[in-house]
């Protein structure tokens, strides 16, 4: 901040993170930086008082560092942050699809690979194999809360919900092992600063659902942020749905009294699993006894998009047939004001940007790639499952990734705190041995 000086009218910390250090996921090596200003005037006026000192016979310097200082873009920052990302053009922050006119390249696979997630990871626990993880071990974490803020997540159509699973995963491996190592050792540049600017990424971040907020929470050990979250958050049993913040409880309670006693019985489920134990007859869901998870093969060829209307269309389905099948003068529920949605849906392109030492440009239009909000009467239909380009399998990564699976649970379950095998008590809100 010392060297864009105070004249630079940084984003405000609601529109997301304001200076974006590149960091090359496989090998922690650090490329330029992007400083987000307000408007694109303020970042002109921002690079000129910078290189003015070229006119004291010096160049710009960030400690023993020469800087060379130039007006940047939002799409050059997203062609940095997502360089693995093949046949895509950003256009004012949007990135579209191109046709694979290569024979050789298997054109658009996702905006990140699994080694990407694998390295990054690996950075973070086990930095000591990592020289330039070593020399700066916050730079990992720094770029995981760009990737979480930057990623397109209204481009519905373009990443799976595998790649989202990914995401957490990385998030949340972080988070435990950040935490970790502060309680461990005092290392400079790790600090409580530091968590909770994960921390925020990931609870502003529109495709992880509240039980993944609340396992983020309890790993960060922010007591104050997981309490937050109250049963019938850390309980919500969709997988690509969230609720909208603003709605009041009491309508939560409602529909979620409608849900517990609907049927999916008959329904195509597109392979989605509902994994609640069933033989555990000890938890008590205000929902009932449905927790759908999406398994790691269906989720890597299903889009995002269609992943959520399809959990919108059971949704609808267990509020009309719970709506039958209640027993009391329940008023029919008017779907148009039904206040659940895609988490991505009205999310828009975060704040602008620097570089690097220091590309800066404007804030991007906020508006511009908002996805309208989808009610459910919208979501009655249900499109074909759209299947991805061929996916990444790369070297070994179970090792890093190991599986979660639950005693007695499907194989691929993913353990999250809020999951109904190990959802925690009020009293015991922490536990070090996750």
């Amino acid at each position: 901040m010392q060297f864009v000086g105070r004249g630079a009218q940084l984003i405000a910390p609601n529109q997301g993170c304001a200076v974006h250090i590149i960091m090359e996921r496989s090998t922690a090596k650090t490329m330029d930086c992007y400083v987000e200003v307000q408007t694109r005037e303020n970042a002109s006026e921002t690079v000129a008082r910078i290189n003015s000192i070229y006119e004291t016979g010096r160049a710009p310097r960030m400690g023993s560092r020469h800087v060379s200082v130039e007006v940047s873009s939002q799409d050059a920052l997203l062609h940095d942050l997502f360089p693995r990302a093949k046949c895509i053009i950003w256009h004012d922050g949007v990135p579209t699809e191109l046709r694979n006119m290569d024979r050789f390249s298997t054109g658009f696979c996702g905006f990140f690979t699994s080694e990407e997630i694998v390295g990054a990871i690996r950075h973070a626990e086990v930095p000591h194999r990592s020289p330039f993880g070593a020399k700066c071990p916050q730079r990992t974490y720094e770029s995981t809360i760009s990737t979480l803020y930057k990623f397109p997540w209204y481009a519905t159509r373009l990443y799976s919900v595998h790649e989202r699973n990914e995401l957490f995963i990385l998030t949340n491996r972080h988070m435990v092992s950040l935490v970790s190592r502060i309680k461990r050792t005092n290392t400079m540049g790790l600090d409580e600063r530091l968590v909770r600017d994960l921390l925020f990424a990931g609870l502003n971040c529109p495709a992880f659902n509240d039980r993944q907020k609340y396992t983020l929470c309890i790993n960060a050990q922010e007591l104050g942020e997981a309490v937050k979250f109250p049963d019938i958050s850390r309980w919500f049993p969709f997988d690509t749905l969230a609720k909208f913040p603003a709605k009041d409880e009491r309508s939560l309670w409602h529909y979620a009294k409608l849900i517990s006693q609907g049927s999916t019985d008959g329904l195509e489920t597109m392979g989605l699993v509902n994994t609640f134990p069933m033989h555990n007859h000890q938890l008590d869901s205000p929902y009932g006894r449905v927790w759908f998870e999406w398994p790691e093969a269906v989720a890597k060829e299903t889009t995002w998009e269609d992943a959520s209307r399809h959990e919108m269309d059971l949704l609808c389905n267990l509020i009309v047939s719970g709506w039958l099948n209640d027993q009391d003068d329940t008023p029919v529920p008017r779907f148009q004001n039904l206040t659940i949605g895609s988490p991505s849906a009205g999310y828009n392109t975060q704040g602008s940007s620097v570089s690097t030492y220091a590309q800066f440009f404007p804030a991007s239009n906020t508006g511009s790639s908002a996805m309208a909000s989808r009610r459910a009467s919208e979501m009655l239909g249900v499109g074909g499952s759209h299947v991805r380009h061929a996916t990444d399998i790369t070297w070994n990564h179970k090792l890093l990734l190991p599986a979660t699976s639950i005693m007695g649970g499907p194989p691929g379950h993913r353990i999250t705190r809020s999951t109904p095998a190990c959802i925690l008590s009020p009293e015991t809100p922490f536990d070090d041995g996750y």
